[in-house]
C-alpha cells in the first residue's frame, strides 16, 4: 500500500505501544497494592508485605525504555506489520512479552530490586493486551474507512497494459485502507480490445469532462506516461491541480530488479532514490545503538575470559596475542580486524604451500585440516571464541554484530559484480552463513545468503540469527 499511509499508522500504533509499557505498570501496580490493602486476611498473607513506592518502579521502567524500544522494533517489525494477519501480530506480541520477561526477570534476580511478583506477572499480562488490544484498534480504523462508498478513496488508473492491471489488482488487495478502484482509462490510440475485463470509463481525451464534471475519482495513478506525449501529461497534471485532486505517476523511467526507489529531496530539489540497501532510518540507527552496546557489554563481561585466552594463546606458541589483518569493510574500506591469534606465528607465508588443498571453491582459502592451526587455536575456532576480540571492530563503527563476514581485499578482488553488493553493509562477527553450516556451505550459496540477508534486513532478523548463534557456536557445526 502508499508507503506515508503505512508510516502513518506505524508511527501511531508504535507510540500507542509505548503508552502502554506505562499504563501496564500503573494498574498492575496499584492493583497489587489494593487487592492487599482490602483483600480478606487469608489472602493477603500470601503477598509480601513490602511493597516498593510507585515511584520506583516508575524508575525502572524510565531507565529500561531504551531497551524496551528496541525491543519492540526488533520483534514487532513495523514496517511490515499491519500487512500481517491478527494471528501473526498476536504471535509477535507473545515473543516481545517472553523476551521482555526474561530480561526483566534476570535484571530483578542480578540486581535484586525485589519486584513485587504480582506487579511483575501483572505488567506482563497487561502489556500483551494492551499490544493486541492497539493492534485490534488500527484494524478497527481502517475498517471504517470501508464502511460505505462515501468514506473510500476512489482512484483512476490511466492505462489499460499489465502495469495498470497489476497496479488495479494491487489496490483492490489493499481494501483495507480505504482504496477503491473507481476505473481504468484508455489512451485514445489503444485498440478496444486491450481493456477486456476493465472498467473503462473513457478515454484520455475525455478525462477532462470526467473529472470536472461526473467528479469519479479522488486521485489519479497515471501508468506509462514516458511512452505518451508528455505535454497532454503536463495539462492533465496541471488541470488534477487546479481540481485538488491528487496525481500519481508511476516511475518506471529506469530499470531496476532489487532497487527500493524513493523520493527525496535536497533542499527543494526532487531526486528519484533507487538503493538496494536497508534505508538509514529509525531502524538503523537502533541498530548502531544496539551494537554499541551489545559489545560494550560483551567486553566487560567477557573480560575474565579475554584475558584467560590471551596468557593461553602467549604461553602456548610463539608469537603475539592477537592476529591482525586488513579486511574490507562498509563499501570496500579498509580496517584493521582483531582477533585471537589461532595459527602459528608467520601463518601466510606458508600459505602457498597447502593453497592446492583448498577445499572452498571461489577466491576464500578454508581447509579442515590445516597443519597451521596450533592445538589450542583449533579449539578456539571450534567454539568461535578467537572472535571475541572483534567486539572492539564493533565498538569503533568498523564492524557490526550481525552481517556479512569481512573479506580480504584480494578475495573482493576476485567477486563477481553483484557480489560485491554484499560490500554496501557493515561486516559482522555473525551471520546467515554463519548459524546455517558455516564451512559446509559453497562459495555461491554463502555469497547469495548474503545479499538475502541485505534485501530482507530487519531490526528482527538481526535478532533471530544472534539467538541461532548460540547453539551454533557450542556446537560447532561447520567450523574449521
Amino acid at each position: 500500500m502508499f508507503r506515508h499511509h503505512h508510516r502513518l499508522y506505524t508511527r501511531i500504533l508504535f507510540a500507542a505501544d509505548l503508552a502502554v509499557a506505562f499504563a501496564a505498570l500503573y494498574f498492575s501496580y496499584h492493583a497489587r497494592f489494593y487487592l492487599v490493602r482490602f483483600s480478606p486476611l487469608e489472602v493477603s498473607q500470601f503477598f509480601h508485605a513490602n511493597l516498593l513506592p510507585f515511584s520506583a518502579y516508575l524508575s525502572y521502567l524510565v531507565l529500561l525504555s531504551p531497551v524496551w524500544i528496541l525491543m519492540l522494533m526488533a520483534t514487532q517489525g513495523y514496517s511490515n506489520l499491519l500487512s500481517r494477519p491478527l494471528s501473526r501480530q498476536a504471535a509477535r506480541v507473545l515473543n516481545f512479552v517472553v523476551l521482555m520477561g526474561i530480561l526483566i526477570g534476570f535484571i530483578n534476580y542480578s540486581l535484586m530490586l525485589e519486584i513485587s511478583r504480582p506487579v511483575f506477572f501483572g505488567f506482563l499480562s497487561l502489556t500483551a493486551v494492551g499490544l493486541i488490544f492497539n493492534r485490534l484498534g488500527v484494524r478497527w480504523v481502517l475498517l471504517t474507512r470501508n464502511l460505505n462508498e462515501y468514506s473510500r478513496i476512489r482512484i483512476l488508473i490511466v492505462g489499460t497494459d499489465a502495469r495498470a492491471r497489476e497496479i488495479g489488482r494491487t489496490l483492490e488487495e489493499s481494501k483495507m485502507w480505504g482504496t477503491h478502484v473507481a476505473g481504468y482509462v484508455r489512451h485514445d490510440d489503444d485498440p478496444e480490445e486491450d481493456a477486456q475485463g476493465l472498467p473503462v470509463v473513457g478515454s484520455v481525451s475525455d478525462l477532462p469532462l470526467l473529472i470536472q464534471e461526473r467528479s469519479p475519482a479522488d486521485e489519479i495513478i497515471f501508468t506509462d506516461i514516458h511512452k505518451r506525449d508528455f505535454a497532454s501529461f503536463e495539462q492533465l497534471a496541471r488541470l488534477c491541480e487546479s481540481l485538488g485532486i491528487k496525481t500519481r505517476v508511476v516511475a518506471e523511467l529506469f530499470p531496476t530488479s532489487t532497487s527500493k526507489i524513493s523520493l527525496e529531496f535536497l533542499d527543494d530539489l526532487p531526486l528519484v532514490t533507487f538503493s538496494t540497501v536497508p534505508e538509514h532510518n529509525l531502524s538503523t540507527i537502533a541498530k548502531r545503538i544496539l551494537d554499541f552496546f551489545i559489545a560494550l557489554v560483551g567486553l566487560i563481561v567477557f573480560a575474565p575470559l579475554l584475558a584467560i585466552v590471551a596468557a593461553a594463546v602467549k604461553f602456548t606458541s610463539p608469537g603475539p596475542v592477537f592476529y591482525r589483518q586488513i579486511r574490507c569493510g562498509l563499501y570496500g574500506r579498509e580496517f584493521e580486524l582483531i582477533k585471537f591469534r589461532t595459527m602459528i606465528d608467520g601463518a601466510e607465508d606458508r600459505l602457498w604451500e597447502i593453497r592446492h588443498l583448498n577445499e572452498m571453491d571461489g577466491p576464500v582459502f578454508k581447509m579442515r585440516n590445516d597443519p597451521r592451526v596450533t592445538p589450542l587455536g583449533r579449539f578456539l575456532r571450534k567454539f568461535s571464541v578467537d572472535e571475541l576480540p572483534q567486539l572492539w571492530n564493533v565498538l569503533k563503527g568498523e564492524m557490526s554484530v550481525v552481517g556479512p563476514r569481512a573479506p580480504l581485499p584480494e578475495e573482493v578482488e576476485h567477486y563477481r559484480t553483484h557480489q560485491r553488493r554484499r560490500l554496501s553493509v557493515r561486516p559482522g562477527i555473525t551471520c546467515l552463513w554463519q548459524v546455517s553450516g558455516r564451512n559446509d556451505i559453497d562459495f555461491q550459496r554463502w555469497m547469495d545468503m548474503d545479499l538475502q540477508y541485505i534485501d530482507n534486513w530487519s531490526l528482527w532478523l538481526d535478532l533471530e540469527i544472534m539467538l541461532k548463534t548460540i547453539p551454533a557456536v557450542f556446537t560447532g557445526r561447520g567450523a574449521r
